[in-house]
C-alpha cells in the first residue's frame, strides 16, 4: 500500500501565489517519519505559516520564542530530507493568472491539485500498489477536489486498480503527515512568492530538500500563462481539451446554472 498526504497554502489575501503539495511513500517511511516528528514537535502541532511568523503565532504564541520555533522548522526541513519519502510542490503565480485570465474562476488550483494526484497515481502504477491519498484542503474545494478524483480515477484501467476508491480528507494538525505536506506547500509557496513578491531571497530550508533529489517545486509563472493565453486565443486549447466555450454556455443555459468553478468542472470532466 501507498499513502500520500497534500497540503495547500497561500499568502493571507490569496494575492501573489497559492501552493499544492504531495508527499508519497510506503506506510513504514510515513511511520518513521512521523515518529520523528511528534516528538520534535513536542505537542503543538506544526502549522508552517505560524511557526515562521516573527514573532510565532497561532500555537506557538507564548509558547515558543523566535529562535526556538526557527529551530523547529529546521529541524523538521531535516526530518523530511532524511526520509525515504518522495514530493512535489506546484505554486502558481496569482498575478500573472489575473493578467491573462481575469475574469476566469481559480481552475489553475486545480490544475495544481491533478498535477498533485498523477503524481501519486504514478508512483501507484509504477509500484504495482494501490495508492491512498489524503488531503487537508478547505471545505470550498472539496467537493470539486472528490469530482476531479474521481474522473481521473475512471479515466484510465490502470488508475482505476491502483488508486484507491475514495479521496479522503482530514485536519492537519491531527495529523503529522499532513503536517510534512504543509511544509512542503509551505516552502513551494516560498518559492515562488520569493521571485513575484516582495521579499526577494533564497531559502536554505528549500536548498536542503532539493539536495535529496526527492523533492521538488514546479512554478505556473508569467510564461506559462502567457503561452496558455496564446494557445486559447487561438482556438487550439479548446480544441485539444475538447471544451468548447461556446458549448459550455449552452449547458449552463440548459440546465439554468452560473459559471462557476464546480460547474466548469462538471462539465469538462462528463
Amino acid at each position: 500500500m501507498i499513502y500520500a498526504y497534500g497540503d495547500d497554502g497561500s499568502d493571507v489575501k490569496r494575492e501573489r501565489v497559492i501552493a499544492v503539495s504531495i508527499i508519497v511513500g510506503r506506510d513504514e517511511w510515513w511511520q518513521e517519519v512521523e515518529d520523528q516528528w511528534i516528538v520534535r514537535c513536542g505537542g503543538i502541532p506544526f502549522h508552517a505559516t505560524d511557526c515562521e511568523s516573527n514573532p510565532p503565532k497561532g500555537d506557538y504564541k507564548g509558547k515558543l520564542s523566535l529562535d526556538q520555533a526557527k529551530a523547529m522548522y529546521r529541524d523538521l526541513i531535516g526530518i523530511l530530507a532524511s526520509s525515504r519519502l518522495e514530493g512535489v510542490g506546484f505554486a502558481v503565480d496569482l498575478i500573472a493568472r489575473k493578467r491573462y485570465f481575469p475574469d476566469d474562476p481559480p481552475i489553475t488550483y486545480y490544475r495544481a491539485l491533478l498535477d498533485c494526484l498523477e503524481l501519486a497515481a504514478g508512483v501507484a502504477v509504477r509500484a504495482e500498489e494501490v495508492c491512498e491519498i489524503t488531503y487537508d484542503i478547505s471545505a470550498e474545494n472539496k467537493a470539486n477536489a472528490a469530482q476531479l478524483y474521481r474522473s481521473l480515477r475512471e479515466g484510465e484501467e490502470k488508475l482505476h486498480k491502483w488508486l484507491h476508491p475514495k479521496l479522503y480528507f482530514a485536519r492537519c494538525r491531527e495529523s503529522a503527515r499532513l503536517q510534512a505536506a504543509d511544509l512542503l506547500a509551505f516552502e513551494a509557496w516560498k518559492a515562488l512568492d520569493h521571485e513575484v513578491g516582495p521579499i526577494k531571497r533564497k531559502r536554505r530550508s528549500w536548498d536542503l530538500l532539493r539536495a535529496t533529489g526527492r523533492f521538488a517545486t514546479i512554478a505556473y509563472t508569467e510564461e506559462w500563462f502567457k503561452d496558455l493565453r496564446a494557445h486559447y486565443d487561438s482556438g487550439e486549447l479548446q480544441r485539444i481539451s475538447g471544451v468548447n466555450e461556446g458549448d459550455y454556455r449552452a449547458w449552463l443555459l440548459k440546465r439554468r446554472r452560473q459559471h462557476n468553478m464546480s460547474n466548469l468542472l462538471e462539465f469538462a470532466l462528463k
